[in-house]
């Protein structure tokens, strides 16, 4: 996204090198088939039936071929994770890596050779054209760095990934977007609960510290546009909510939402949770919440390796994100698919990873047995 001019770029990409090479191998190789977590697998499919039965009685039947999407999807990823899992994580932190250094490029770029003030929130480069959205996208890449960075080249682990990290830190600060930066907090707060140690904990306290200090400081830029009328769009998608509060008004249904004193109406809740509501009902809010809740718990029981405390502040960030902006989840591939959907496809490579390694084992015990039968 950072690199790409148009989201219709991105889009092909994702088909060309993603998607199409996991049907293919979905079909030709059984490891595949095998690595799908049953539990998951039955409560993404739930979710994604509920979205689908929405269209008989409302919203946009144009959605339909976007709960293909998250299928396909899902399934790249857990294809690549059961056939070479390291090549993935490898991968990830990879791409993590680039998009802080890419982050310097952006303010770089929006600062020093466009001349625009420093009052000015920040934007990304390539399709990142949204302030808080490309928010979103930094901070998930952040806080996967932080964690995954023994998945990089050692050269790489010793002090490339620390400016990129700083890129990001950067990129959130200038965009002046207090959601995202709350959910940073929040998600170190929760790899510190998750798995305490010394490093996190001063971090934590540092963080916590450096916002003390800047809302005494500089509250004119801590507290800059307030809530922006967040608590009053959240009051107004509540009474929407009440004209079809369990079964919602289907999927991809278009709503406004009026502001008392604005002579503007807004498109979505700008809160995740209240835009799934309004769409598919307080029940499919509460299956897209169990769905939440089984990703996690995979992720809290693999909390000591680092594949797994990354996803677990994932989660976190992700969560605490949502509540102020997103109208995801089902979209085509854009920004809130790094805060919806990147950790159900994280949780489904980690849990692919035992059908892979257990298949590796094989592999080396029928090698070995064989090595032996030779030699006999």
């Amino acid at each position: 996204m950072q690199l790409l001019p148009s989201s219709k770029l991105y889009h092909q990409g994702l088909i060309l090198l993603a998607w199409l090479p996991g049907i293919v191998g979905l079909f030709l190789f059984p490891i595949i088939r095998q690595a799908w977590d049953r539990g998951l697998l039955v409560a993404l499919l739930i979710v994604t039936a509920w979205a689908a039965l929405s269209l008989g009685w409302g919203g946009e039947e144009r959605r339909f071929k976007v709960l293909l999407y998250v299928l396909l999807a899902a399934n790249a990823w857990v294809a690549l994770a059961a056939l070479d899992p390291l090549l993935l994580w490898r991968s990830v932190a990879n791409s993590a890596l680039l998009g802080g250094l890419v982050a310097w490029v952006s303010l770089v770029d929006m600062y020093v050779f466009e001349g625009n003030p420093w009052q000015v929130r920040a934007v990304g480069t390539g399709h990142l054209d949204h302030t808080i959205l490309a928010s979103h996208v930094m901070g998930a890449l952040g806080v996967l760095l932080v964690f995954l960075r023994s998945d990089l080249a050692p050269a790489l682990r010793r002090w490339a990934w620390l400016p990129a990290c700083i890129g990001y830190l950067a990129f959130l600060l200038m965009s002046r977007s207090k959601g995202p930066l709350l959910a940073a907090v929040c998600a170190f707060a929760f790899a510190a609960l998750c798995r305490p140690s010394r490093l996190l904990i001063a971090g934590l306290a540092m963080a916590l510290a450096l916002i003390g200090a800047a809302a005494v400081l500089m509250p004119e830029v801590v507290l800059r546009g307030g809530l922006s009328y967040r608590p009053q769009l959240l009051a107004s998608a509540y009474e929407y909510l009440q004209l079809a509060p369990w079964v919602g008004q289907g999927l991809g249904a278009e709503y406004l939402l009026p502001v008392a004193g604005l002579p503007i109406e807004f498109e979505h809740a700008h809160n995740l949770y209240l835009h799934l509501a309004i769409q598919l009902g307080v029940i499919g809010l509460l299956l897209w919440l169990a769905l939440q809740a089984v990703v996690l718990v995979q992720a809290f029981r693999r909390r000591s390796t680092p594949r797994g405390l990354a996803l677990c502040s994932l989660i976190a960030f992700a969560g605490v994100s949502l509540f102020t902006d997103g109208m995801g989840p089902w979209v085509k591939p854009r920004e809130e698919w790094f805060t919806v959907w990147l950790p159900l496809f994280l949780c489904l490579c980690l849990l692919a990873e035992k059908c892979s390694a257990s298949a590796d084992g094989g592999q080396a015990v029928i090698a070995s047995n064989e090595a032996g039968g030779h030699e006999a």
